[in-house]
């Protein structure tokens, strides 16, 4: 009995802790699809938004994408297929290459988040059991340290925050085909782009820090009041997106595209 009441229990942790990564991706889908639909309506479309620029929305948009990239490296670690989702996750990413080269050329996509996503999971997958061995109360700061400190690597340079700079060599940004490592050349162009280095510290950051998302994501007493109410259908409505995140992730921006064209040329 005992056995069987722990297992109940590893379940409802289990579920407990899908269901508040659901709510998280859902929120960062939610944010997406409205960045994405001011950055169509601005730089596909040619609409004027003073306030909108790719500098003043780059918070935003990092914000959107490293919640994205941390919560991945928390579901390798309940994952029991990591493999297929990351066949899955390349798959779409080539659908991708092939929609955006053949329908909009200007945005052409080279290696972009699910190629990102996709990397990681084999990338951590194959060193999982060297992973295994660093603690995560060591390998959680240690992932964010590397992250800082290579963010800014595809531009040439080491940093950690205004405490130093180091240029890198020129050098290092001469080959056509390291790209995907973040050492891309001056003719390399992608209209979504992360590479391995800095972002797969950010995905190891998430895998490390399981056992803190673990004590955020317990289940809270159950509330009867309309507040209480309110929220739990914004967190099922998120959890719902959460759940489908790759589907509305391959399907948003040609039905925001198709949106805007039939408004914009109609109106």
């Amino acid at each position: 009995m005992k056995i069987l009441k722990k297992m109940a229990n590893n379940k409802d942790k289990q579920a407990g802790r899908l269901a508040m990564l659901d709510i998280i991706r859902g929120f960062a889908l939610l944010n997406m699809i409205f960045y994405h639909l001011l950055y169509d309506l601005v730089y596909i479309f040619g609409y004027r938004l003073s306030w909108f620029s790719i500098r003043q929305a780059f918070a935003w948009q990092q914000m959107i994408c490293s919640t994205f990239i941390f919560v991945a490296g928390i579901s390798f670690t309940l994952s029991k297929k990591p493999l297929k989702n990351g066949m899955i996750l390349m798959v779409c990413a080539i659908i991708l290459n092939l929609a955006t080269f053949l329908v909009i050329p200007d945005e052409f996509i080279v290696f972009g988040i699910l190629h990102f996503l996709a990397a990681a999971i084999f990338l951590t997958f194959l060193l999982r059991s060297a992973l295994k061995l660093i603690p995560a109360q060591i390998g959680l700061p240690i992932a964010v340290f590397l992250f800082i400190l290579f963010k800014n690597l595809p531009s040439g340079y080491l940093s950690f925050f205004s405490l130093f700079k180091f240029a890198l060599s020129p050098s290092l940004f001469e080959s056509s085909y390291l790209f995907f490592l973040g050492l891309p050349n001056h003719n390399f162009a992608s209209a979504d782009y992360f590479p391995i280095i800095p972002w797969w510290f950010l995905y190891l950051a998430g895998f490390y820090g399981m056992g803190l998302f673990s004590s955020l994501s317990k289940k809270p007493r159950h509330q009867h009041n309309t507040k209480g109410k309110l929220r739990q259908v914004l967190s099922s409505s998120l959890g719902l997106m959460g759940r489908h995140s790759l589907l509305i992730y391959m399907l948003h921006q040609p039905i925001i595209y198709g949106l805007l064209f039939l408004v914009l040329f109609f109106s």
